[in-house]
């Protein structure tokens, strides 16, 4: 599992990293011992650029397996300075808070699949938050496949990155974002966990139970039959399924 910061939790006179990054892999350590498996919780170090070394160390010395940066707002010269640092020997997430900014218009800015895909991938990160177009987000199928593919697809001598689709993703977008992406996707959910009709623990368990079936090659129809975590998140948000028609489609 992966958990990560919120995109505008920092450092904060009223949450200092380093006391956060201690609090937190306390109960990551617990959870890791009860599960049987390994967590990462990707910290927030974005700052100003004199602070982002800074951030890095601290937190790392405090026990963070993972860090997160905001590689737009931060720039992706300064990303590069953090993913080429020897010291840092975590996985980066990269989140691509206010990239929006610069991508939604079609008459100017830097297209999606560059500045949210193959820019941060060139300065080093290892996941990227990719926006999607299941929930709040208006972007094309297209272009979020697309988004994917600069992320996977051969290039040259750099590594490829973990799509992360989020906001507005539930557990009946997990078979369409295994069909597109493959198995190596994170799925970054939030709302659907903490929404869910159960409560948390529940929609954590949906998701689990959601990739589970999908990978094992069952349907989420059949794995909502198995599962009541699962039923229930389905009975709420439903199941994605392809739009059967266009725009330019005849009508009889």
């Amino acid at each position: 599992d992966i958990i990560k910061d919120d995109e505008l939790v920092a450092d904060a006179p009223h949450c200092r990293l380093a006391d956060r990054v201690k609090a937190v892999m306390e109960a990551v350590k617990r959870a890791d011992l009860e599960k049987g498996e390994k967590t990462l919780y990707a910290f927030n170090i974005t700052d100003r650029t004199d602070k982002l070394k800074e951030n890095a160390y601290h937190a790392i010395d405090a026990g963070a397996n993972c860090l997160m940066v905001n590689y737009f707002t931060v720039g992706l010269d300064a990303v590069r300075m953090l993913t080429e640092d020897e010291n840092i020997n975590v996985p980066i997430l990269g989140h691509s808070d206010f990239t929006g900014a610069v991508y939604e218009s079609p008459w100017s800015g830097v297209s999606a699949s560059l500045i949210g895909a193959k820019l941060p991938r060139l300065a080093g990160v290892d996941m990227i938050i990719a926006l999607s177009p299941y929930g709040k987000f208006p972007m094309m199928m297209d272009t979020f496949i697309n988004m994917g593919y600069q992320m996977l697809s051969p290039l040259s001598n750099i590594k490829p990155v973990f799509p992360m689709p989020g906001g507005g993703t539930t557990q009946g977008h997990v078979e369409d974002i295994i069909k597109k992406f493959g198995r190596d996707v994170i799925i970054a959910a939030g709302g659907a966990i903490h929404g869910h009709p159960m409560g948390p623990a529940a929609g954590a368990k949906a998701f689990r139970q959601a990739i589970d079936a999908v990978i094992a090659g069952k349907t989420l129809e059949e794995a909502g039959k198995q599962y009541s975590e699962l039923n229930a998140a389905l009975d709420a948000w439903g199941i994605y399924t392809e739009p059967q028609s266009g725009i330019f489609d005849l009508k009889g």
